[in-house]
């Protein structure tokens, strides 16, 4: 029993037993035991060889200090006579450990000391195992893994130059938990070197229950290690179980110091994965992230990836353990022009099923609902969400907005649009909207028209109304299935149009009218975007009206007859007028009007052949064909010629003058002759024309 100063027993030998060796071998061999006085008890044999060599045999019984345990169950050293000694076994330890604590830790036991190179532990792959592994806020339970070291090394080695660790593993697989959250780490292979550098390549994090895990997926991770751990990262995608959004391709820099892991300068592609692809990809630049006490917050500017323009910002909060959450969401002010449209013209392509690499304005759902958007655009949303589900909502508001819809154009839109699911696309019922213009064929302006938006699949209109000519237009509710190709039909109705004041808008200066009208414009698009009027009727209201041309000829004399019918007809009263619509808005309409009742107005000249058919019932019935979008302009055009546009601007003429043929004419015409010209019948009107009632 060997006593140090103060009287404390370090070291009891309670049993020795040696026996000398033969003349001609000479050495021992014996066995020991230690122990007594709270010391560890430890057993062994003792064999000593010729030279001078030792050889030891043991085993550490367990032994507890307070709420540590180590046991040594098997080890073996050999001591050579110059004073090397080589050593394994295996040592099962539970307690506190620098910056942790396990429990039942087997660790191998395998190494060599020596004066000149210091001590060397495992210079062969080691397999550890454990029942339970904490480091900092990491807890790891029954798993193991494999380290080697590097060839012709040695894991860990301590000599004049201080402690240096180097190991490596082919592959990671533990589970256990990050705070409170379930937590499973796999990865390929993994390098560790202290002082110096961690990577990790194919890690793959997975955080929270299994129903709503999130996970990290790292396809290259490295690390500096000092005071402590930081390092860069890349290839990463991360999915939050409880959002349907996936963050794409992340990288950049990464630091974990006390307790709280902190990722800055991030860059990566945020993506919807739900069914309905409700937007397209996002980017983001020096984004940031920290994960500490369990929960991670974020902070990103989301941008469109063509135009680089800034779309949104957003902060978030993920508490692990409890799997809530929830982001914020701000649109300081979202311009829509040439660089950036809400869906662009790929979008045709996805509709077909072609492939398309590149990233398509924000959303392919406003495909073939609007287009050439002009405007900004302002708001919040707020998305929550928890083991129960996801809710999310938001208000988004422009002050005047510019967008081509399949009705005609809209100009200077304006108001707030409030969601109750924004995730699900999904408005609060009838929002309202000022318009201060639309232009089906005839600009109407300072309107309101209601709003529904379900699900992102269909927008329903529940009307709109403006002022028109005197009385109102308004818009029958339609729904419209968003991202499907399908017939669509809006039906305009008319009330209390003012034929004086259609005349006026139209500065058609040489022709007079009067007259109240009624009615409806059906407008019919098909599954390929043609439109066309379908049954349009407007009907006057009695007492009916007039209408007048009240200007002066600007022709030849068209000889006495032609100008003596002329001055008779300048000018007629009608009883009652219906104009009906049809056909083609790319194309040509035809329009029939019918005039009852009528009888030469103030103005017209009275001779004896209108004296007498004065008394006559007579109805007129006037076709006119012509493109729907120059109809108007050709009325204009008979008296104004300023009025005609360029037929090169119509793409009719090239530059030189030619006639342009589109894809679907025919072949060129015959030039004509003088024969051509002559007609093949009368011109006098067919006979069922001039029968009367």
């Amino acid at each position: 029993t060997w006593r140090g100063r103060g009287g404390a027993a370090l070291l009891a030998l309670s049993r020795l037993q040696l026996a000398s060796g033969s003349p001609t071998a000479p050495g021992f061999a014996g066995s020991f035991a230690t122990g007594g006085e709270g010391l560890p008890r430890l057993t062994g044999r003792l064999l000593q060889r010729t030279g001078g060599g030792l050889e030891i045999e043991a085993s550490l019984a367990p032994y507890e200090a307070g709420s540590s345990r180590l046991e040594v169950p098997q080890l073996a050293l050999v001591v050579r006579p110059g004073g090397a000694v080589g050593f394994a076994g295996l040592a099962v330890a539970s307690g506190a450990l620098p910056g942790g604590s396990a429990e039942n830790l087997q660790l191998p036991l395998s190494g060599n000391w020596a004066a000149p190179s210091g001590l060397s532990l495992w210079t062969e792959c080691v397999a550890v195992r454990f029942d339970r592994l904490q480091l900092a806020n990491l807890s790891l339970e029954q798993r193991g893994l494999t380290a080697c070291p590097s060839r012709g090394s040695a894991i860990v080695r301590y000599d004049g130059r201080g402690l240096r660790i180097a190991a490596g593993a082919p592959s990671l697989e533990l589970a256990g938990r990050l705070g409170e959250t379930p937590i499973a780490i796999r990865s390929g292979p993994i390098g560790l070197a202290y002082p110096g550098a961690l990577s990790a390549r194919r890690l793959l994090v997975t955080l929270g229950p299994a129903d709503t895990a999130s996970t990290f997926a790292i396809d290259d991770l490295s690390a500096q290690i000092g005071a402590d751990i930081a390092g860069r990262f890349a290839g990463t995608d991360v999915r939050l179980g409880a959002v349907p959004l996936d963050v794409l391709g992340a990288s950049g820099a990464w630091r974990y110091a006390e307790g709280r892991l902190a990722l800055s300068d991030g860059s990566f592609t945020l993506a919807d994965r739900s069914p309905q692809s409700r937007f397209n990809p996002l980017v983001a630049r020096g984004a940031a992230l920290a994960l500490e006490d369990n929960r991670i917050t974020a902070e990103a500017l989301l941008r469109e990836p063509q135009s680089d323009r800034a779309v949104t910002e957003v902060e978030l909060m993920h508490d692990l353990g409890s799997g809530a959450g929830h982001a914020d969401l701000v649109v300081g002010g979202l311009l829509f022009d040439a660089g950036l449209q809400p869906a662009a013209s790929g979008c045709a392509q996805l509709a077909s099923g072609e492939t398309v690499t590149q990233p398509l304005g924000l959303s392919c759902l406003a495909f073939g609902v609007v287009s050439s958007v002009r405007g900004t655009i302002t708001g919040t949303g707020r998305i929550d969400w928890n083991e129960q589900g996801i809710t999310s909502r938001g208000r988004f508001s422009s002050d005047s907005l510019d967008f081509a819809a399949a009705f005609g154009p809209v100009r200077g839109a304006s108001g707030t649009i409030e969601f109750t699911d924004l995730l699900g696309l999904t408005t609060a019922p009838n929002q309202r909207l000022r318009v201060a213009s639309i232009n089906p064929g005839v600009e109407v302006t300072d309107g309101e028209v209601g709003i529904e938006l379900r699900n992102g699949e269909v927008l329903a209109v529940t009307g709109g109304t403006w002022p028109f000519m005197g009385g109102t237009l308004t818009m029958r509710p339609v729904e419209v299935h968003i991202g499907v190709s399908e017939v669509r039909r809006y039906v305009l109705e008319v009330e209390g149009f003012d034929a004086a004041r259609f005349v006026e808008y139209m500065e058609l200066g040489n022709i007079s009218a009067r007259g109240i009208f009624d009615g409806t414009v059906p407008l019919v698009f098909d599954a390929l975007g043609n439109g066309r009027v379908d049954g349009g009727l407007l009907v006057s209201r009695p007492p009916g009206g007039n209408i007048s041309y009240v200007g002066e000829l600007t022709y030849e004399d068209l000889g006495a007859m032609a100008n003596m019918a002329f001055a008779a007809l300048r000018s007629l009263d009608y009883k009652h007028m219906r104009v009906t619509m049809n056909g083609d808005l790319t194309g040509e309409i035809v329009t029939r009007v019918r005039f009852d009742g009528v009888t030469q107005g103030e103005g017209a000249e009275r001779n004896i052949a209108t004296r007498a058919i004065a008394g006559l019932p007579i109805r007129f019935d006037v076709n006119v064909t012509a493109p729907f979008y120059s109809l108007i302009g050709n009325i204009r055009a008979i008296y104004d010629p300023s009025a005609i546009r360029d037929p090169r601007d119509l793409g009719l003429l090239d530059a030189q003058g030619n006639v342009l043929r589109r894809e679907t004419e025919g072949p060129p015409p015959e030039p004509v002759t003088p024969d051509d010209l002559i007609p093949d019948e009368s011109l006098i009107q067919r006979r069922e024309s001039e029968e009367t009632p």
